[in-house]
C-alpha cells in the first residue's frame, strides 16, 4: 500500500519521493484523491496565511497548484486542445497530440483555463478550496476506469494494470470522507455526469478510447467546474 501511495506521489506532484514504480501502476490510482486531498489543504493554508488581498492571494494559490503538480495535466489539457478540437480524422488527431509543440488551441485554452480559475477562487470560500483538486483527480481515475485506452501501447493502457473496483472504492471513499453538505454530493455528480460526457466525446474523436492527455484534460476541466460550481453558489 506505502509504495502504491509513493508512486501517486510522485507521478502526480513534483515531490521528490522517488521514481514511481510501474508494477501494476493501476493499483496507485485508489490514492490519486488522497493526493488531490493534500494539494487542497496546501492551498487552503496558502489563502489562510497570505499577507496579500485576495486578487494576489488567488494569483498565489494558482502558481502553487501549477508548481506542486508540475504542469503535469496541464500539458494534457493544451495537447487535447489542439488534438480534439482539430477537424482531422482520428489518427491524425493522434497524432497531433502527441506532438510536444503547442498550437493556437492550446494556448488559446490554457490562457482561459487559468483565467477561469484564477476568477473563480476569488469568489470560492477557502476551506473550500480542498474539494477542487480532490474532485479533479477522482475524475482521472472514474475516466481510466470507465473507457478503454486509445492504443495499447498508451499511458493510458499502462495506467489500467492493476486499476479495479478496489482502488475505485477507495479512492471515492476519499472524497466520502469530505461529505458534509449537499453541495458537495451535487459538486460530485456534476463531475462524474462531465467526466462521462467528456470521456465519450473524446474517444469518439479519437477513434474508440482515451489517452493520458485526455486524463489531464479531464482533471483540468473538472477543477474547473468545480471552482465554478462553488463560485456560483457562493460568489
Amino acid at each position: 500500500m506505502l509504495s502504491d501511495i509513493r508512486t501517486a506521489f510522485s507521478f502526480l506532484t513534483v515531490l521528490p519521493l522517488g521514481a514511481a514504480e510501474w508494477d501494476k501502476p493501476g493499483r496507485a490510482f485508489a490514492w490519486f484523491p488522497l493526493v488531490g486531498l493534500c494539494i487542497g489543504g496546501a492551498l487552503v493554508a496558502i489563502m489562510r496565511f497570505s499577507p496579500f488581498d485576495r486578487d494576489l492571494s488567488a494569483f498565489l494559490i494558482l502558481l502553487a497548484w501549477v508548481s506542486i503538480t508540475g504542469g503535469l495535466h496541464l500539458d494534457g489539457f493544451g495537447d487535447c486542445c489542439d488534438g480534439l478540437l482539430a477537424s482531422k480524422s482520428p489518427e491524425e488527431r493522434r497524432r497531433i497530440m502527441k506532438d510536444p509543440r503547442a498550437g493556437m488551441w492550446a494556448a488559446a485554452g490554457l490562457a482561459l483555463l487559468l483565467l477561469g480559475k484564477w476568477l473563480a477562487i476569488r469568489a470560492v470560500p477557502i476551506e473550500m478550496l480542498i474539494l477542487s483538486p480532490v474532485l479533479g483527480r477522482w475524475a482521472m481515475v472514474w475516466a481510466v476506469y470507465q473507457f478503454p485506452p486509445v492504443s495499447s501501447e498508451s499511458l493510458g493502457a499502462t495506467f489500467r494494470q492493476g486499476l479495479g473496483w478496489q482502488q475505485i472504492f477507495i479512492a471515492s471513499a476519499t472524497v466520502l470522507m469530505l461529505v458534509t453538505q449537499m453541495e458537495i454530493v451535487v459538486l460530485w455528480l456534476l463531475t462524474f455526469g462531465f467526466t462521462a460526457l467528456f470521456g465519450h466525446w473524446a474517444a469518439r474523436r479519437l477513434g474508440g478510447g482515451i489517452s493520458g492527455d485526455v486524463c489531464g484534460a479531464i482533471c483540468e476541466l473538472s477543477e474547473l467546474l468545480c471552482l465554478l460550481a462553488l463560485a456560483v453558489i457562493h460568489g
